[in-house]
Parts: C-alpha cells; structure tokens; sequence
C-alpha cells in the first residue's frame, strides 16, 4: 500500500484514533478479507485495547467512505478488505470459503458504456465468481 494509515484517516476526514490505525493496520496486513471479529482478534493478540462494536463502526463508517469493501461470503459472513488503491473482485471456493482477488477489472469498459447507455451515474460495482479453488479440486 502507498498510503500510511494517517494518509487514509485524512482521506476520508476522519479523527485519527488508535483503534481506527489499529483497524486499518490489520487490513493492510491482511492477505485475505477478514472478518469483524478477525480483526478484533488480530487487535487484541498485538495488546490493543479495543471493543468489538468499535471495529464494526469503524467497518461502517470506512465502507460509507469507499475506503474498505464489504463482501458478504456465502457462509452469510461479511469480510473486509482495504480498497484505498482502487477496488477488487473476488474469486470465492463454495467448498472451503477461500477469497482470491482477481487483479483486473472485467467490468471497467462496460460499466462506462452501461453508464453512457443508461443515462445512470454509476459509482461502484462488485463482483464475486463462486467456484471451487484448486486445492479443493484435489481432495
């Protein structure tokens, strides 16, 4: 990531508190979305202090400024990921809930053209592809 958490805070215009850089700091760290309660594990096993309600405002309000997705899994669970370098799509194994982002965006030129077409102002799209992953595939 290019951005420091300060960099983030001030993005969005938020108070920079240590639960909020805790928060981010776990999903800069992060090889996968992680979930509410993840996150609150991670901040607790580093020594912070920290209420699990306070990691899921943070969620919100992030979510509301465009800098963390949202995605709900198919266990019904909700992860997050940062998106401050632009936002991802996700591969997703029904089997074992495994999330890969896919480093492209197949709907780039389309959702310009659908906006064009539509008269719509698009601000934002998500995709997920359900499957099996490779490792589920051998078993």
């Amino acid at each position: 990531m290019g951005k420091t958490t300060d960099d983030i805070l001030a993005k969005i215009g938020c108070k920079n508190t240590k639960s909020r850089k805790a928060v981010i700091e776990v999903l800069e760290n992060a090889e996968n979305p992680l979930s509410a309660e993840d996150i609150f594990l991670c901040i607790k096993k580093q020594g912070s202090s920290v209420n699990l309600s306070t990691v899921y405002r943070t969620l919100d309000l992030m979510e509301s400024k465009s800098v963390v997705n949202k995605i709900v899994m198919m266990d019904g669970k909700a992860r997050y990921e940062l998106t401050v370098d632009g936002h991802r799509h996700h591969l997703v194994c029904t089997n074992c809930h495994k999330s890969v982002p896919i480093d492209f965006c197949p709907l780039e030129n389309m959702e310009k053209d659908i906006g064009m077409r539509s008269d719509f102002d698009i601000t934002g799209h998500k995709i997920e592809i359900y499957g099996i992953c490779p490792n589920c595939k051998k078993e």
